[in-house]
This record gives structure tokens, sequence and C-alpha cells, in this order.
């Protein structure tokens, strides 16, 4: 599947995640894009090109996929909901996606992440190591990992995630030990 279409098919099953139940009326011409436009706040139809077909498409792949049910079909509205699958590919694909983006102006605080996970959760142990490392942050111990970037939603979200949530701790702090190599690896300014 390409990119683009991925993208738009996503958009839709968390049009359907988001709310819950979605009805769409098939008799109105914009079928499906006034669910895609009223969920994204686009209202330029150039902007965003989904065709009442494409849309129908999507719904229909999302369907064979498991990811949603069809409820209610009569021809002038389809009841729709997100089911188990659909959820996990919506959190999958969050996490895929996830970034931890600098702040213009640093706040001078550390965010530490810190955690005990039991060896009956281990592999969601070395993934979070990995993941944590793949956003950006830097080991301090072997299982504390360093961060100055506003990032305490992202954190929670792997909590959740990885269902390890007791296991892991979040830290804010003002100084670290030994500070002067987290600048360096940052390219902190010290001033």
């Amino acid at each position: 599947m390409k990119s683009r279409k991925n993208n738009k098919i996503l958009k839709i099953l968390k049009v359907i995640g988001i709310g819950g139940m979605v009805l769409v009326a098939l008799s109105h011409p914009a079928g499906g894009v006034a669910v895609i436009k009223w969920i994204s706040g686009i209202s330029d139809r150039n902007k965003f090109k989904l065709q009442r077909a494409e849309f129908l498409k999507a719904l229909w792949y999302l369907k064979k996929r498991k990811y949603v049910e069809i409820l209610e079909q009569n021809g002038q509205v389809i009841k729709i909901k997100i089911s188990g699958n659909g959820i996990e590919r919506i959190r999958k694909f969050d996490f895929d996606n996830l970034r931890i983006e600098p702040m213009q102006k640093w706040d001078k605080r550390w965010r530490i992440v810190l955690f005990d996970i039991p060896n009956t959760k281990k592999v969601a142990r070395e993934a979070l190591r990995r993941k944590l490392k793949e956003l950006g942050f830097q080991r301090l111990q072997k299982s504390v990992f360093v961060c100055p970037w506003e990032c305490i939603d992202e954190i929670v979200f792997l909590r959740k995630f990885f269902e390890i949530e007791p296991h892991v701790s979040i830290i804010l702090a003002e100084a670290i030990d030994n500070e002067a190599t987290i600048y360096r690896k940052f390219n902190l300014s010290t001033a």
C-alpha cells in the first residue's frame, strides 16, 4: 500500500476510533469526506481530495482487515465501530511515528526516565530501551535515561503501549551530577 493511501486509511481509522461509533450518510454527495474534513479541520475541498468512492474503498479495506465493524448499512447510512484490532493498529501507528521535538528555548529542566521492569516483561524492557535511544534520550545508567525536551506525554504513551505503567517513573530535575557531559551530548549551551 502506498504511503499517502496508507495515511488516508489511518486517518479514517482514527476518526472512527475517536468518535467511538461513526455514522456516515451515503446519500450525501460528500459521503465520508465530511467525516474526514470534520476531524482534520480542513474545509478547502482542493486541499483534501478524498472522494466518496475512495472513502468507501478504504472502509472496505478496514473491514476486511477487521479494524472496523459495520454495524448497520441500509443504503442511506452506515454505522461503523472500531474493533480491538483497529485500536491496536492506531496504537502501533502512533508508536512508529512517535517523535520528541526540541524546544525553541530549553527550560533548563531534565526529564529523567527510570525503570525497574521485571524479567517477566523482559521483551518490553528491551523495547523501551531501544525506543528511548531512538527518541534521542541519553543513557545515564542501565535503566535511567535523560532528555532535556518536553516528553512526559510520550513517556506516558510508551508506558501504556508496553503495559509497564507501574514499573516506569518520570522525574523532572533541575540538576544532574556530571551535567557538562550531558550538555555536550544534546548540544546545549551552559549559559
